[in-house]
């Protein structure tokens, strides 16, 4: 032992750098090591969650909501509530100049849509006709940062309206913000007899928004976007059918040359009455999920939610028991649900995937594509379809449409025999 001690004692001088430099190139090769699985793992990650996209440079006054350039890109939205009539949708105002627009049941019994219309980067001074909302366009718009504008409101949307911190102008005949511009009206000179014409001006929602102490700064999280197909590698035909209950039937038929979904409502060309454009969205969002029916006698306590008739009187919860729809959407006062399929069509193409929303209040929508990768939209406007669980949506490709014409073709060719 003793010769061990002197022989460290004597030669400790030696051993210690060595050990050192021993030490130093172990952690060295760790680290090398450590750096080349982070490498691999991220490119491993990017290779799934970032999906297969085209590049795009978005502008840098680019929306939020259509990635185009927009000069009220750091403004507040708002979210205009649309008849659902046939006659009113003969007339609609403006339409085309939404940047993103919801098309959803408003009641559980048929399946009659209602729109929500968001407007910030343009700021027409006629939308409408306009009528009152559910809880679900309240939910939806919040989820892009807009303040939400109805014509009237359902009991249980106006019971939630009241007891949440919802941001909202209920328009109305006449109103008019503090500095005297025009919020709503009704113009006698359309003709409906669904209901009156009534009519919002955005930028009077703007003043009114400004009296009620709003923020009036961008509230909307971004969405994704990517560039789009050259003109020879975009399909020559697609159509998309969206079948709500009843005689709501939609349809879309990709245009090559814009890279846009032309839009149908029954057979007729969906037309907007001032622009006298046909309505084309770049980008077209289906979602299925269930629809429900509000029942006084529902116990949504015990199933850990708000209750809806909360505020409501008893006169008017005896007369809308059953009347209104909850579509299961990811609001965080009386859903279960905050994620499930969707079908996505931009760019000529046909995506399967999902939608998901945070349990929280004001939480905006994810989508992603079957792979999880995050979905990015083609630069314009976004059209999103919500439908009850008893509804469809179908989808005739390109090569789907090639074979029904080659096979029309044979059967005229042998007489029908085929």
């Amino acid at each position: 032992m003793e010769q061990i001690i002197h022989f460290v004692r004597q030669y400790w001088k030696i051993f210690v750098p060595v050990l050192i430099a021993l030490l130093a190139i172990v952690l060295l090769k760790g680290c090398t090591k450590k750096d080349d699985v982070v490498v691999d793992t991220k490119e491993e990650v990017q290779e799934v969650v970032q999906g297969d996209y085209l590049p795009y440079d978005a502008p840098a006054n680019a929306s939020p909501l259509t990635g185009e350039s927009c000069a009220n890109y750091d403004k507040r939205a708002f979210g205009v509530m649309f008849s659902g009539s046939t006659d009113a949708r003969q007339v609609y105002h403006n339409l085309d100049k939404a940047d993103f627009v919801l098309e959803m049941p408003h009641r559980p019994m048929h399946g009659e849509p209602r729109i929500l219309a968001v407007y910030q980067c343009d700021t027409p001074d006629k939308v409408g006709p306009m009528r009152s909302g559910r809880v679900d366009h309240i939910s939806v718009a919040q989820s892009v940062g807009a303040i939400y504008a109805p014509w009237g409101k359902s009991s249980i949307a106006g019971a939630l309206l009241s007891r949440e911190s919802v941001e909202h102008i209920e328009v109305g005949d006449g109103i008019r913000a503090n500095d005297g511009s025009r919020v709503g009206f009704i113009d006698r000179s359309i003709r409906m007899t669904s209901a009156n014409p009534a009519f919002a001006d955005v930028s009077g929602l703007i003043s009114a928004a400004a009296d009620r102490g709003y923020n009036t700064s961008s509230q909307t999280e971004s969405f994704a976007h990517q560039g789009e197909p050259a003109l020879e590698d975009r399909p020559s035909y697609q159509k998309i059918n969206v079948k709500f209950e009843g005689d709501s039937r939609v349809q879309y038929f990709y245009d090559k040359e814009t890279n846009s979904y032309l839009r149908t409502y029954g057979d007729d060309p969906h037309v907007d009455f001032v622009s006298k454009q046909q309505y084309a969205p770049k980008n077209i969002i289906t979602i299925i999920t269930k629809k429900e029916a509000w029942w006084v006698d529902n116990d949504f306590a015990q199933r850990g939610l708000d209750n809806p008739w909360e505020g409501v009187p008893t006169d008017y919860q005896n007369r809308d028991n059953g009347q209104y729809p909850n579509m299961q959407l990811g609001d965080p006062w009386f859903d279960t649900k905050f994620e499930d399929e969707a079908r996505f069509f931009f760019n000529g193409r046909e995506i399967d995937g999902t939608w998901r929303r945070a349990d929280a209040p004001n939480a905006p929508f994810e989508f992603f594509d079957e792979n999880g990768a995050p979905i990015r939209f083609a630069p314009g406007q976004i059209w999103l379809h919500v439908l009850g669980h008893k509804q469809r949506v179908s989808h005739t490709s390109e090569e789907e449409y090639l074979e029904e014409q080659a096979k029309a073709e044979r059967e005229a060719a042998s007489g029908g025999a085929l």
